[in-house]
Order: C-alpha cells, then sequence, then structure tokens
C-alpha cells in the first residue's frame, strides 16, 4: 500500500494587536508568531479503518514571547467502515512554563472486532461489534525543579458495545466492557522534560512514570490499577539527523474491561490497535530522521518491537511483534519545527498509512 495523498496544506497565520503581519519575504523567516493555524486535509488507510478521510486542524499560541508554546488540536474523520472520531486535545502551558494542563475530549462510533485476547490469538477468530464511546481526560502538572514535573490526572469513558453477533462471546456479556460501561479514574504523573523542542526534539529525553487507579468510589464499573512508564531519548547526529528511541511497559492489575486493555498497534506501526490485545504490555522502538533534506522534505526510517502478555512467561522471543516502515518530513513550520508525517508501516501480516501532524513520538 503506498500513501494516498499526499496533503493539501490550507495555513493561516494570525498576529498579536502589537506586532505587524508579515510579508512574503519574512513569513519563511524563524520568527515565532503569537498564533498560528494549521489545517490539514487527510486520506489515509490503516488496519483499523481500510480508507479514510479527514481534517486536522491545530492552533498554536503564545501568552507571552518567552512562554512554551501552548496549542489546541481537533481530529476529525471517517473511514470506509463506517467508522467516525472526533477528537479535542489542548496543551497548555501557564506561568512561563511552570504549569502544564492537557486533556482530550473524544466522540466515537466505531465498528470493529474482537480477536480475543492474548499475544498469540487467531486472526480466524472474529466477532463484530461496534462501539458508542464517550471519553475525556485532564492532566495537570507542575515544575518541581530540574526538567522534573509533577500533577495528578482523571479520565472518563462511557462505553456501549454493540455486538453484532447473536451466538458470539461479546453478546453473552461475559467479557468485561461488553454492554454499556463506565470507567472512572485518576492518577498520579511524573514527568522529566529535557528536549530542546516539543514538537521536534533533537536532543534531550522525555520520561513519563503515570499510576492510575479506576474505583467504584469514583463512579467507575471496575476496579483496576495501571502502571504505565514511557521512556524516550533523542540522540543529534551531524548535518539534522537525530535518532529516536522509545522503550515503553504498560503493566495492569485487576479487572480491566477489554476496550482499555492495551494492544501492541497502540505503539508501533503496521499493526491494527485490537489485533492483539492484553494486561500488560512492553514495546520498543527507534526512528532515524533526516529532515528537512532536500528544501523543507525530509526522511525517516523506524524499526520496533514488542507484545503483550497475561504472565510474565508469556513474553517469549518467537512470539515477539515487530515493525519496521519508512516516512516523508514536510517542514511546515520552521520557526516551531512542526513537521507533516506521511509513513508507511509493515507488521506481521498486517500495514498502514499514517499521516498526521508532528513526530509519532
Amino acid at each position: 500500500m503506498t500513501f494516498l495523498l499526499v496533503a493539501i496544506i490550507i495555513v493561516g497565520s494570525l498576529e498579536s494587536s502589537d506586532t505587524s503581519l508579515p510579508d512574503s519575504t519574512q513569513s519563511d523567516s524563524l520568527q515565532k508568531k503569537n498564533v498560528r493555524l494549521m489545517v490539514l486535509p487527510i486520506v489515509f488507510s490503516s488496519p483499523d479503518t481500510r480508507l479514510a478521510g479527514g481534517v486536522l486542524p491545530q492552533v498554536i499560541f503564545r501568552t507571552s514571547s518567552t512562554e512554551k508554546p501552548s496549542s489546541v488540536r481537533m481530529d476529525a474523520y471517517y473511514t470506509l467502515n463506517r467508522q467516525y472520531h472526533i477528537l479535542l486535545r489542548p496543551v497548555l502551558w501557564l506561568r512561563n512554563g511552570i504549569m502544564n494542563i492537557s486533556g482530550s475530549l473524544s466522540f466515537k462510533e466505531w465498528p470493529t472486532s474482537f480477536y480475543g485476547i492474548g499475544n498469540n490469538s487467531s486472526g480466524d477468530d472474529q466477532e463484530k461489534f461496534t462501539e458508542t464511546l464517550y471519553e475525556g481526560s485532564v492532566q495537570g502538572t507542575v515544575h518541581i525543579g530540574s526538567n522534573y514535573y509533577l500533577g495528578v490526572s482523571y479520565s472518563f469513558r462511557r462505553s456501549e458495545v454493540d455486538a453484532q453477533e447473536e451466538t458470539g462471546f461479546l453478546a453473552s456479556n461475559q467479557l468485561a466492557g461488553s454492554g454499556t460501561s463506565t470507567v472512572s479514574s485518576a492518577g498520579l504523573v511524573l514527568r522529566h522534560d529535557s528536549r530542546d523542542n516539543q514538537f521536534y526534539p533533537s536532543s534531550g529525553s522525555y520520561h513519563t512514570l503515570e499510576l492510575t487507579s479506576a474505583q467504584k468510589i469514583l463512579g467507575s464499573d471496575f476496579s483496576f490499577s495501571r502502571y504505565t512508564l514511557d521512556m524516550r531519548k533523542y540522540f543529534p547526529i551531524k548535518n539534522s539527523q537525530v535518532l529516536a528511541v522509545q522503550g515503553m511497559v504498560s503493566l495492569s492489575s485487576g479487572t480491566v474491561p477489554f476496550r482499555v486493555l492495551p494492544g501492541i498497534g497502540d505503539r508501533l506501526r503496521g499493526y491494527s490497535s485490537v489485533r492483539y490485545i492484553d494486561r500488560h504490555l512492553a514495546a520498543f522502538q527507534l526512528e532515524y530522521r533526516v529532515a528537512p533534506l532536500i528544501g523543507r522534505l525530509g526522511f525517516v526510517a523506524f524499526a520496533g518491537a514488542g507484545d503483550v502478555f497475561h504472565h510474565a512467561n508469556d513474553l517469549q522471543l518467537d512470539r515477539l511483534k515487530y515493525s519496521a516502515g519508512i516516512g516523508i518530513r514536510y517542514l511546515f513550520d520552521r520557526a516551531e519545527k512542526i513537521n507533516i508525517r506521511l509513513d508507511y508501516g509493515i507488521g506481521k501480516d498486517s500495514s498502514g498509512d499514517y499521516i498526521d501532524l508532528n513526530e509519532a513520538f
């Protein structure tokens, strides 16, 4: 599968009242504008969606010239599988970078399939269902020194799973998360962020440890806990080359609804997010980036490995899932180092195209 569309980009730039509008000789400079609007129409294909189309608008702004860039992004798309998804994601920096507030608000109507749980599930064991999802989350952190941030999080998830097969496993309501359910969870977050740029880091690191717990006292239908460690490191190489490395571990305990279980496709490009799911996840990936290479165009190559597992002894080398691919980058904003990325990833018996703003990690 090749890329289905090279994006059409519609860009608007708005300046604050005390800054003059740039002329044609200034528009490509490295001046960081107070407000910038980007609108990216997309057509793509993935293991979850088949052919899909939509739009990704994003606003980037600063409250002062020294403030870190805040952003508000929306994803809205429809697929040939009759799926549609609307997602709003704000990221706000306040008090000169001391406070960070981020979150999401999502609505999704999503026909998809259930293949069972485990890293050795068969593609033949397929049950179709449709999930109607209302979801929201918020996270707030405060700088506590030496590039460290400490904070809290809260998320809410209301799901309605409509099984399409009357005699299937989902229709029997024996699986946690089938039917109608609510997940309400709160957590603690510790983050280390020494990146030189949040949109296209070329040096530094970004590590996050998050502990979340869903409990009935919070209004959740299920009680479970999750521990997630996400570690990213960026190594600069000469001539605008960067090696980006990410390792992630997610461990869960308690009764986890099947739609909240981590999937290998959540981390490795080329896989469906519903094909391999289980209680725990471990994944590693690296990406070699040359951006820009010619003019505003850049190139990346990536590879990764990982798996989901229920018990520690289920994580075996002969069951690992591997991923590899290449991508093209278009440097839209030189000042903020914002890329439009087009990736093609190949996994085990699956592949997918990906078009998005900003990097995969």
